[in-house]
């Protein structure tokens, strides 16, 4: 039986060379491509034909505690409508990967949200082309 071991430490982004803290308790960051890779179509006698996508843009986004010190920093970037670099980089020894993208923006100011309890905001940053390593 194999064990193994996770870190969130170990995971650490940065957006135009600053480190983002204040991560909120469930999803730190998720990665979406923007489409499918590939889109198959089967004919009608059972022909496959893949279609390429040649579209290498996502989005990623990062979940904050409210009162994170990166959010002041990330809303910023969103209001001066100021293009950014993102580096990803999962140093866990199992996992580990790299996925990094330049001229990126945050599509808009998050939400304003005011909770009973500290709650998470979402920063939404449209990545033109994710490259993973």
């Amino acid at each position: 039986m194999e064990i193994k071991s996770y870190d969130p430490i170990k995971v650490n982004l940065n957006v135009d060379g600053r480190t983002i803290t204040g991560y909120a308790d469930s999803s730190m960051i998720t990665i979406a491509q923007g489409e499918d890779l590939v889109t198959p179509t089967v004919g009608a006698q059972g022909d496959v034909v893949y279609s390429e996508s040649a579209n290498e843009a996502g989005t990623m986004t990062i979940s904050l505690q409210t009162t994170s010190a990166s959010l002041p920093y990330l809303k910023d970037i969103a209001k001066q409508r100021k293009q950014v670099s993102v580096l990803l980089n999962d140093a866990i020894s199992d996992t580990a990967e790299i996925v990094r993208s330049s001229r990126c923006r945050v599509t808009k100011v998050p939400d304003v949200k005011k909770e009973k309890a500290a709650g998470s905001v979402d920063i939404t940053i449209f990545m033109p082309k994710i490259e993973y390593r």
